[in-house]
């Protein structure tokens, strides 16, 4: 039995999400795909179009074979720490046998050799990484040039300024520290750009599908870039206001952020003293989380970062409980969102196989979570319940326990 795994989000299910399954299958041999999918708040500090059990479906009616939930602890962190936990969910799951991801570029060679110089971080590379940063470059950009000075060649350096490169280097970084078993597998993106904002026919990117979705008429050329089912769900999604932005936590952030002092803003995580006061400083001019984004960023802090920042804050992920996730070896569960029929001796491997507990019913499996995994996994359903509590406010519906959900049977 060979198993795939892909770290995703699915921000929302696309053709080039469908056309990457089926490909690392074909060239695999794989039996089965399982999927690491972001929660309700995703890696570039957002909420979800989607819940994650919408998206979820999505996956499995294209494809997937499982779906598990990757903690909000690191769906919503830098690429490293995304990648890292990724990667390690997968390790401690003990049945994957090829990591499968994207970029826009081939060249696996290339990726291989910038994940080594990353890790072994050459004095070269240091000492020109840290003059850029005092120059005042953003990391992504300071990285960049210092790679490039290290290596002497612009080309490797370009690589790290694309979100995916840089994602697919960091699931390298992260299979090399673990000594990982794992073989990893690249498949470049087709014709769409992941910044494109335009549709742009079968392969569009998930940005521009977003621009579309939230336009007030349901574009009706967006079935060309997505699969049907996908398609006929958000448009049905639309049509009941059930699409989500994160604007729509734009109320609930600025009571957080009066509500804490300068001290208590830097101990969130990925902020900083220096942050803090930015934050402090400009608050009086909040006008929403997107305008809030715009206005604290600066040379040297991206707008990424800085809404990954705020959806911390949003969302009460301070740094000790970053802390707690080190200790525990980053994943300490599997939280599992669905899985197909078909798919049930992928299931029953797994519970063989994983050295950490498998959540399906979360009232009775969470229980039996040692206290650090129940305090990592209590991050998971308080994001969940935050963000099914502001859609079923505007609907005029009651909220969805996490507590009594359960995984999508297909």
């Amino acid at each position: 039995m060979k198993t795939i795994g892909i770290i995703a989000e699915y921000n929302p299910f696309h053709n080039g999400h469908a056309y990457q399954i089926k490909k690392a299958k074909e060239l695999t041999g794989a039996d089965y795909c399982i999927i690491a999918m972001s929660g309700d708040f995703v890696q570039r500090g957002a909420a979800a179009v989607t819940d994650k059990y919408c998206r979820a479906r999505m996956a499995l009616q294209n494809g997937a074979d499982l779906v598990c939930e990757l903690p909000v602890l690191y769906s919503t962190a830098s690429a490293e720490l995304f990648g890292h936990a990724g990667v390690t969910l997968f390790d401690r799951m003990g049945c994957i046998d090829t990591l499968c991801f994207g970029a826009e570029s081939d060249n696996l060679t290339a990726f291989t050799h910038l994940a080594e110089i990353l890790i072994e971080e050459p004095v070269s590379y240091r000492k020109s990484l840290q003059q850029q940063l005092k120059n005042g470059a953003s990391f992504p950009t300071a990285r960049s040039k210092a790679i490039s000075e290290c290596l002497g060649d612009d080309s490797a350096a370009t690589l790290l300024l694309e979100p995916n490169n840089i994602l697919a280097v960091e699931y390298l970084k992260a299979l090399k520290r673990r000594d990982s078993g794992i073989t990893p597998l690249l498949i470049p993106r087709k014709k769409s750009h992941y910044h494109d904002t335009v549709l742009n026919g079968d392969f569009s990117s998930a940005t521009a599908i977003r621009h579309a979705i939230f336009e007030k008429n349901f574009p009706e050329n967006l079935c060309q870039s997505i699969p049907e089912n996908c398609y006929l769900t958000l448009k049905s999604l639309h049509q009941s206001h059930q699409l989500m932005d994160t604007e729509d936590f734009s109320a609930m952030l600025i009571y957080r952020l009066l509500s804490e002092t300068t001290e208590g803003l830097a101990g969130y995580g990925d902020c900083s003293m220096e942050l803090a006061n930015r934050i402090q400083r400009l608050l009086p001019q909040y006008a929403s989380f997107e305008q809030f984004c715009t206005l604290c960023k600066s040379r040297d802090i991206t707008y990424t970062r800085m809404s990954r920042i705020l959806i911390h804050i949003l969302l009460g992920l301070r740094q000790d409980i970053y802390k707690i996730g080190k200790e525990q070896d980053y994943i300490p569960y599997v939280r599992i969102l669905g899985f197909r029929e078909s798919a049930t001796p992928l299931l029953t491997k797994l519970k063989d196989r994983t050295e950490i507990p498998l959540i399906t019913r979360v009232t009775r499996d969470s229980s039996l979570l040692p206290d650090a995994a129940r305090e990592i996994f209590s991050r998971d359903v308080f994001a969940s319940e935050l963000y099914d509590q502001v859609l079923a406010m505007r609907i005029g519906r009651e909220r969805y326990s996490e507590y009594c959900r359960q995984p999508i049977l297909l």
